[in-house]
């Protein structure tokens, strides 16, 4: 029977607690988790984590996205959309939160000697949640590192 080995940016089950989180780093011998929709981190063990299923996932960021929804965090209909960043033109940052965010690769490869994790980032894409108009479920990397070119207007 082969082993799980988790990646940077791998979204995944830890089996001795029930929660889902991202695979945000390695220390020690342990696994530092944080949950999908953002979060405190927690350290997990290797062989308490599984691939958590894509229904667990989108379990995982719905359950924050309507927890956003009841704090007030949520866009509201009719709002005026957000200023657009000209590097990226996703939304420019709000104080609430951050949505020029990088990756963990890409901010890992900020420091010297790991400039080689920019190639590891798979977080190139928007991940909208399904069946809903403007929710993301993953916001892409702002690293200037990807290439982006803006969606065609319809």
């Amino acid at each position: 029977m082969t082993t799980y080995e988790p990646r940077l940016g791998d979204t995944v089950e830890d089996t001795s607690t029930g929660k889902i989180g991202r695979v945000m780093g390695f220390v020690g011998s342990y696994v530092q988790l944080r949950p999908v929709g953002g979060g405190r981190e927690w350290d997990a063990r290797p062989d308490n984590l599984r691939a958590a299923l894509l229904t667990q996932a989108l379990s995982a960021g719905l359950a924050q996205v309507n927890a956003q929804s009841r704090t007030g965090a949520a866009v509201k209909a009719n709002a005026p959309l957000p200023a657009r960043s000209s590097r990226t033109g996703r939304p420019v940052a709000a104080a609430a939160g951050n949505l020029e965010t990088l990756s963990a690769e890409c901010t890992l490869a900020q420091r010297p000697d790991y400039a080689h994790l920019h190639t590891s980032c798979r977080q190139t894409e928007d991940v909208p949640l399904p069946h809903s108009v403007g929710i993301l479920l993953v916001h892409r990397c702002a690293c200037p590192c990807h290439p982006w070119t803006r969606p065609e207007a319809s």
